[in-house]
């Protein structure tokens, strides 16, 4: 039996919103604005139109599409290394603004300021408590897998610097940017699996990997391409409705039965991040992939006669939240939170010990 540990919905900083940081300089494009507005695929989507004419955007990305929120970040990122001054230069103002948003954001976490924790009330003083004890951030996701991540990151850190708390809070990437939550989620297949199937199911993009184990280690990750999703995101809580659980479940489904028949396996151990809180097999929240809650209070049996309906493979689904699923890849590094950086802000705090978790033996 794998134990998965449970990341309550409430704990999302999507939702955190910066009312001020008494003492310091704040940027006004940062005031009263929330994270998910300062550091997200929208945010980046949303800078980017702004220098649309710099970045020579194609008309194809200017209508807020979904391929237009998957790849607006790519376009940036590729600029940055652009031989022409202007859309380099255009580029790089994307990143810096990306960097202080998330500075002013773990610094929000961070100090905990009254003004800042009224505009947040689900949260009790223990939330913030906790955030003020994180002294490590470990940032993946898509968002910041290439140059935009490390120029993130850079700027981040040293406006840190700059305002005193170099010495209380660390933000850096983890090595496995892209693949975080689903190598993360490999760490949980049961320890007597020979081979594995993981999944990071996202509001963009669904990512997959076949990884094989040897004496309870992973020694295989083989990343398999990507599949691209249609739904259209938005960051309201009806927003959602438009899609049934009949038509997230059939998504899911044939996911993972295509991938199952892609690599030959017949008896299949399934770990699926997802974008969704998770308890055991229950979905939470408000997201697209908790639609399948409407089907069953556990969709785990029903996600795996799905896919044995569908290709006649027997599965075992293991569903873990995407942020949960991250954060097993620091496991012992003390004091420490993941975000992922994606469609929306993902968050994962490590477990203290590796106890329970697959080791990684990757060559």
């Amino acid at each position: 039996m794998v134990t998965i540990p449970f990341t309550p919905p409430h704990v999302s900083v999507n939702r955190v919103r910066i009312a001020d940081l008494p003492g310091l300089p704040l940027d006004d494009a940062v005031r009263g604005q929330a994270a998910y507005h300062l550091l997200s695929k929208e945010a980046v989507g949303r800078y980017a139109l702004e220098q649309a004419d710099l970045l020579h955007l194609p008309p194809s990305l200017l209508g807020g599409s979904p391929a237009a929120q998957r790849d607006l970040p790519l376009v940036v990122d590729r600029a940055l290394l652009s031989p022409e001054p202007a859309e380099r230069a255009a580029a790089d103002r994307i990143a810096r603004r990306l960097g202080h948003n998330l500075a002013y954001i773990l610094l929000t976490l961070h100090r905990g300021d009254a003004c800042n924790r009224a505009l947040r009330p689900d949260w009790t003083a223990a939330e913030w408590d906790f955030w003020a004890s994180i002294r490590s951030v470990r940032l993946g996701g898509g968002l910041v897998s290439g140059i935009l991540g490390r120029r993130l990151v850079e700027t981040a850190t040293a406006l840190i610097a700059e305002l005193g708390y170099a010495d209380m809070l660390r933000v850096e990437l983890t090595p496995y940017r892209r693949e975080m939550s689903l190598l993360g989620a490999g760490r949980y297949t049961p320890e007597s699996a020979a081979s594995a199937l993981c999944f990071d199911f996202g509001q963009t993009m669904i990512k997959r990997a076949l990884l094989h184990l040897e004496q309870g280690a992973i020694t295989v990750f083989e990343v398999l391409p990507p599949l691209p999703t249609e739904w259209t995101f938005s960051n309201v809580s009806t927003a959602a409705l438009r899609y049934s659980g009949e038509e997230v479940l059939a998504l899911v489904s044939s996911v993972l039965a295509r991938t199952a028949e892609e690599t030959g396996i017949q008896d299949a151990e399934v770990l699926l991040s997802i974008a969704a809180y998770v308890d055991a097999g229950r979905l939470l929240g408000n997201g697209i992939y908790a639609r399948m809650s409407t089907l069953a209070a556990d969709v785990r049996p029903l996600i795996a006669a799905a896919v044995q309906a569908r290709s006649g493979i027997t599965s075992r689904i293991h569903l873990i939240h995407d942020g949960t699923a991250a954060a097993a890849l620091h496991a012992g590094e003390l004091h420490t939170a993941v975000i992922v950086v994606g469609t929306a802000l993902g968050v994962g705090f490590c477990p203290p010990t590796v106890a329970g978790l697959r080791s990684l033996r990757l060559t």
